[in-house]
Order: C-alpha cells, then structure tokens, then sequence
C-alpha cells in the first residue's frame, strides 16, 4: 500500500484499525472546526470519502450518524459558551451554524430538556441564591 492511499472498509462490514484511527482523527478534526460551516458535504469532502461511504463508515465505528454527532458537538460548546460567559444567546447560536436562534432553541431543548435561556437562568439561580445568605 502507498502512503497516502486510501483505506476502505472489508465488505463484511469489520472495522481495521485504520479505520479507527481515521474516525478518531475525523472526530477531532470536526470538534476543532465546530465554528466552520459543518455539513456531511463539507466533512466527506474534506475526509476525501463519498459521503455515503463516510456516514456508513462513521456510524458503524462511533454508533452515531455523523449529522448527528456534529449536532451533539455543537450544542455541547454551546452549552460552554452558555454556562461561561454573558454572549446573547443568539450570538451563540449563529457562531456555531445554526440558521436561526429558533432552529437553536429546538435542538436545545431536545438535547438537554430546556431552552437556552432556560438552561442559563438554571445555571445563575444557585449562584445568586448562594451570595444572598451573607
């Protein structure tokens, strides 16, 4: 095999450890560029796969759809974002590439049970409470 060639997975669907390292390092390269415009199109390109043959791939190794996990990254960092500073939420919402803070606020809710500024208002009440006992 030459450097550089490309490894593709058995036909009876086993994994190889190249595709496991492949899929850690597409992992870290996605959770590195969660502010880049992140779609499967983006992501088969830059991975160099058709992107059927990359979600195939990505699914079988994580057990995740890969539209999904970026989903799953993104509203992670933003709960970060939530929790650890004062940017409006729609600022956050944008900057992670979801096309409005409706759109947002529904894959927010879905993931972690509670809107945005919900889930933020949560985080600042036992803070708050917690400097009133002085």
């Amino acid at each position: 095999m030459c450097i550089g060639q490309r490894v593709t997975l058995p036909n009876d669907g086993s994994i190889s450890m190249n595709t496991t390292g492949f899929i850690t390092d597409l992992k870290a390269w996605i959770d590195n560029n969660l502010e880049e415009k992140l779609d499967i199109n983006t992501v088969a390109d830059r991975a160099g796969y058709s992107k059927w043959h990359l979600q195939r791939m990505f699914k079988r190794q994580t057990g995740y759809a890969l539209g999904e996990y970026i989903r799953m990254q993104k509203l992670k960092v933003s709960a970060e974002r939530l929790a650890n500073s004062g940017e409006p939420i729609v600022s956050v919402a944008i900057s992670l590439g979801f096309d409005s803070q409706q759109s947002f606020n529904r894959s927010f809710k879905r993931q972690f049970g509670q809107t945005p500024g919900d889930w933020r208002r949560a985080l600042a009440q036992p803070a708050s409470m917690g400097r009133t006992h002085h």
